[in-house]
């Protein structure tokens, strides 16, 4: 096997977080993405799985329904089936855009391979996907309701699913594309007088999680960018890989940081 790359494209880059169930529109697109990332996936440097989050798909569905309580309602059974199929339902669309792009994508739900135990995944297997690698595909993960052996059933974040098969299959490199320069003294995007921090390692992690708040202006039943940064760091301390989390709706980024060569000003490194 080639170096192996995981990459996360945030739900809110690829969904509109003002209308439920509805990609986004503009110059930054499923499709011009997932274009950025099989032209740098051609260059035959790396294999790649990739990850998307669920933004206004399996968020909205999950804050709505109340999954990460767990079956704790009469109704909940139902109410989990309906926000497993929204967020298959965004992954059915990029899994379609990579067919008329004709890019060899794989889909894998975490709920068919992974089991958690009061939120947090650990029983489970990732040869198959190993296997669709070795076979020339890139695989595609997303979050996702899986089964529970405490609460019954809970929400998967893709951060946790990529962190799951990052300890069975070691990547060289995690990236987590997001709509901001990386991370930042604060959310930018509420405080425009917020520092961007270059690079986060065991020396100032504690206080970047500190400073990191989540976002009072979106829907994300996962945490934010303070749980992203905290599950990456942790991924590359378990794994040893090197960590990014970069701007990914700056036009031709994803693949100048598949490559290699992307301006540092648009992301921070992170190394445990």
């Amino acid at each position: 096997m080639k170096d192996l790359y995981l990459l996360k494209i945030g739900g809110s880059v690829i969904t509109d977080l003002s209308k439920p169930n509805t990609v986004a529109s503009g110059p930054v697109t499923i499709g011009t993405l997932l274009g950025e990332a099989y032209e740098a996936y051609s260059s035959g440097g790396f294999d790649l799985i990739i990850g998307h989050g669920s933004g206004s798909f399996g968020h909205v569905a999950a804050a709505q329904y109340k999954v990460n309580e767990g079956l704790a309602y009469s109704n909940s059974k139902l109410m989990a089936l309906i926000t497993h199929m929204t967020a298959k339902q965004l992954d059915d669309i990029l899994i379609g855009e990579g067919i008329k792009l004709e890019i060899p994508l794989y889909p894998f739900s975490p709920a068919n391979f992974s089991v958690a135990d009061n939120g947090e995944l650990g029983d489970g297997f990732c040869s198959h996907i190993a296997e669709a690698i070795e076979k020339g595909f890139i695989p595609v993960v997303y979050g996702d309701v899986v089964m529970d052996r405490s609460k019954g059933v809970s929400i998967a974040s893709t951060e946790k699913v990529l962190d799951f098969i990052a300890r069975e299959i070691k990547p060289k490199k995690v990236l987590y594309g997001s709509d901001t320069d990386g991370v930042f003294t604060a959310n930018p995007k509420e405080h425009p007088d917020a520092e961007h921090i270059k690079a986060i390692d065991s020396s100032n992690i504690e206080q970047a999680l500190e400073n990191t708040g989540v976002s009072k202006t979106r829907v994300d039943v996962t945490g934010g960018m303070e749980t992203k940064l905290a599950k990456l760091y942790e991924t590359c301390k378990h794994t040893g890989a090197e960590g990014y989390i970069f701007n990914i709706t700056r036009p031709g980024m994803l693949k100048a940081m598949l490559l290699g060569v992307a301006n540092p000003e648009f992301y921070t490194v992170v190394r445990a």
